[in-house]
């Protein structure tokens, strides 16, 4: 029967820990340099949590699993939220600007429709403006090889990491296919396109 104090002194939380803390310092939004931290921090979570331990409930590994887990997510949440990022400005629509003509105004009536689709992503491109770039993309296409059209494909869907992952390569060889993707289309482009 294994007591609450030998929850965070387990072999088994010392090796979850010290795997979850490698994974996570290489994912999005975590740099290497912080795997110390994070194994400390999962560690003071783990020993807040120490006393819901229940051996009759279940076992020591399956409450380490579950604690880390849960904490992992809590800081995942935690860094993506836009909300609870440092500097971040709120303004209410309702809140009074001073308008054009010296009267107060609510933010909301300073924005227009086109802001709010080109906000959203649902802006429509004029249609000569469309037609470049597909004219553009179909002489980029041109240049590439189905491995590259896969390859930006990837990155599109998973991003870089995702895609280094996904094929099981490192995130510099990734970059380095990409870079050499780059300086080849645009010499090829060079002095034919506005976009190059």
């Amino acid at each position: 029967m294994t007591s609450r104090s030998d929850v965070v002194s387990n072999p088994f939380t010392a090796d979850l820990i010290r795997r979850k803390a490698a994974f996570l310092s290489r994912s999005a939004g975590f740099t290497r340099s912080e795997e110390e931290d994070l194994r400390q921090e999962m560690a003071l979570f783990l020993m807040t949590k120490q006393q819901l331990f229940d051996a009759g409930r279940g076992s020591v590994e399956a409450f380490v699993t579950s604690v880390v887990t849960s904490w992992i997510g809590m800081e995942v949440r935690r860094r993506k939220s836009r909300k609870r990022r440092d500097g971040l400005r709120a303004f209410s629509l309702d809140s009074a600007f001073p308008g054009a003509r010296g009267e107060s105004d609510s933010l909301s009536g300073l924005i227009g429709d086109e802001d709010g689709r080109r906000r959203t992503g649902r802006s429509a491109i004029p249609h000569e403006e469309g037609v470049d770039i597909r004219d553009e993309w179909n002489a980029v296409e041109a240049l590439l090889t189905a491995r590259e059209r896969a390859l930006l494909r990837d990155v599109v869907n998973h991003g870089l990491s995702g895609t280094a992952q996904k094929r099981r390569i490192p995130r510099r060889r990734i970059a380095a296919m990409l870079a050499a993707i780059r300086e080849r289309v645009i010499k090829s482009r060079a002095g034919r396109s506005p976009f190059a």
